[in-house]
């Protein structure tokens, strides 16, 4: 009854022979590799050497123009031809508007005949007043008063005043730049409007930002900036600190303003951020990444061959981008900058 089946005892033989067979010998040395060496973690590294460490000052703020022209309207009447639009370039002295100038220029031939009129009066007055017809013998009182008499003054004024505005219905760029602003339209009256316009010399451009008043002896006139807009955060434009408004407002913010050539990079009103950096040279720098948190408080790993090795450190500047140290580290060590996350102290790790 106990009997054991011949064939069932073959076939279970050859099923443990086949699968022993299969399994290299390779696997076994794997697992009992990792059973007693965890994997090495990835991680890059830099030799640590001294640099310059650049303390940062951020702030955001505006970009003006910094030649800005109102163009008005100086007289009142029909724009009877208007020769820019926005956006427009613009060279000093191009003609923009033409107001209808029939009333200006009849007011210039009134004057002048007034004036012809006031010259002939004046001469009477000489002649009746100090019996003579020229002034060489006569007082600059005495011909002040025969001027007066005469209405001669008075006719100069008046022609001066005509020939002005008669001129003054051409309207012409004060400066070299762009049209802003325009808001006039062709065939109305100049008198609809405040102003014809504005042009904007957008080549040079300053930016106005806020620093915080514990700052003011960070900064000072002529310090290099680095303007980055909006925009284009990867656009970097340099320009150089030109006033400091030496007044802390209600906000304890002081006023700052720099300089830069825009190359048509800004246009008037954009916002920006800016960056100041004064150098701290002789430092050990280190990238931002290399730096973590444990128990509170801040490490560095290092490499020290194939192990990282967890080191306390100790600050001493911090920006954006990068730290300086002051104790913790040495020139020449292999500072681990990727792969740090998750590492302890003796971790195994590899290039």
């Amino acid at each position: 009854m106990n009997k054991i089946n011949p064939i069932l005892v073959v076939a279970l033989t050859l099923a443990a022979f086949y699968s022993c067979k299969t399994a290299p010998t390779d696997n076994f040395e794997e697992m009992a590799r990792r059973a007693t060496s965890p994997d090495a973690v990835v991680v890059e590294t830099v030799e640590l050497k001294k640099s310059t460490f650049y303390h940062e000052l951020i702030s955001n703020g505006k970009a003006y123009s910094s030649a800005m022209a109102v163009v008005p309207f100086k007289v009142n009447g029909t724009i009877n031809e208007l020769l820019v639009k926005n956006g427009q370039q613009v060279n000093k002295g191009d003609l923009l508007a033409v107001i209808d100038d029939h009333e200006y220029k009849a007011k210039v031939t009134e004057a002048k005949n007034g004036l012809d009129k006031a010259e002939i009066n004046f001469k009477d007055d000489l002649l009746k007043t100090y019996f003579v017809t020229d002034t060489s013998n006569l007082t600059p009182t005495q011909i002040r008063m025969s001027r007066i008499r005469s209405g001669l003054n008075d006719a100069i004024a008046a022609l001066e005043t005509a020939e002005y505005n008669f001129n003054n219905t051409r309207v012409y760029a004060p400066i070299t730049g762009k049209v802003a602003n325009l808001e006039a339209k062709q065939w109305n009256p100049s008198q609809n409007y405040s102003n014809l316009c504005s042009i904007v010399d957008d080549g040079t451009m300053e930016v106005e930002f806020p620093v915080i008043e514990s700052e003011y002896n960070f900064i000072s006139t002529g310090m290099p900036v680095e303007i980055m807009p909006f925009i284009d955060a990867a656009e970097t434009i340099n320009g150089s600190i030109s006033e400091i408004n030496p007044q802390v407002d209600d906000n304890g913010m002081i006023t700052v303003k720099a300089m830069f050539r825009n190359g048509k990079r800004l246009i008037d009103g954009m916002n920006v951020r800016v960056a100041i950096r004064k150098p701290e040279p002789n430092r050990l720098v280190v990238p931002k990444e290399a730096l973590v948190i444990r128990q509170g408080r801040d490490v560095i790993f290092v490499r020290q061959d194939s192990l990282a090795i967890w080191k306390y450190v100790t600050v001493e500047f911090e920006n954006s981008s990068s730290v300086a140290i002051s104790d913790g580290l040495v020139e020449g060590d292999l500072v681990i900058v990727s792969g740090n996350i998750n590492l302890a102290h003796e971790t195994i790790v590899k290039e």
